[in-house]
């Protein structure tokens, strides 16, 4: 496979679904700060001087993602690395209002609506690529297994705010789980590809 079809591929393997979680992750934020009372307007930014470490954290677990993938993947591969780097740290978006001085709900997007939502958007986006909606699962609860302090879990349905802390190591593990599976799906998707590709070509071989 030549250069330019490589890029080509991870274009479009991940732009659209990276758009799409953009495009999500911000509307769901307007939604939330827009719907809730000022009485749960309690999220501020954290102090500047924490966000390098916290930043580190978050690009460390979304390359783990990926890696983790790449591995039943059995070989690197960028879309994978790339969609769980970009889905963890850009989960983060949702603190925006807060970035412009606002006080906001906390962690708006850090909700399975949002994760219930984002699935059926990229399954709508992306055709035929279920790996890239397990990377987005897998992404999710890498970053809620890296994040402290309190999540309105549950929201829009209760904004009651929540430590997870307790949960941290069976959402990794459900990250992990996930990420290995999305691995296992694209490869058995190519293998799949490349034994029908023979058969259409009219070539025996055996693999």
């Amino acid at each position: 496979m030549s250069s330019k079809t490589k890029l080509v591929n991870w274009v479009r393997e991940t732009i659209p679904p990276i758009i799409a979680f953009l495009v999500l992750d911000l509307t769901l934020t307007v939604i939330f700060f827009e719907i809730t009372g000022t009485s749960v307007h309690i999220g501020t930014l954290r102090p500047i001087n924490t966000i390098p470490l916290k930043g580190a954290e978050l690009i460390g677990a979304g390359l783990g993602v990926g890696i983790l993938a790449s591995l039943t993947n059995r070989g690197v591969d960028l879309s994978m690395i790339t969609l769980g780097l970009v889905f963890v740290v850009l989960l983060d978006l949702d603190h925006l209002p807060s970035a412009f001085g606002l006080s906001q709900p906390i962690r708006p997007a850090h909700s399975l609506a949002f994760l219930a939502l984002l699935i059926i958007t990229l399954s709508f986006t992306i055709k035929k690529q279920p790996w890239v909606e397990l990377i987005a699962v897998s992404s999710f609860f890498a970053h809620i297994a890296s994040d402290t302090g309190v999540f309105a879990f549950l929201a829009p349905f209760s904004f009651q705010y929540m430590s997870l802390d307790a949960y941290r190591i069976p959402f990794a593990a459900i990250s992990v789980v996930f990420a290995l599976t999305a691995g296992y799906v694209k490869y058995k998707k190519r293998t799949t590809s490349i034994s029908n590709s023979i058969m259409i070509n009219g070539v025996v071989r055996k693999t």
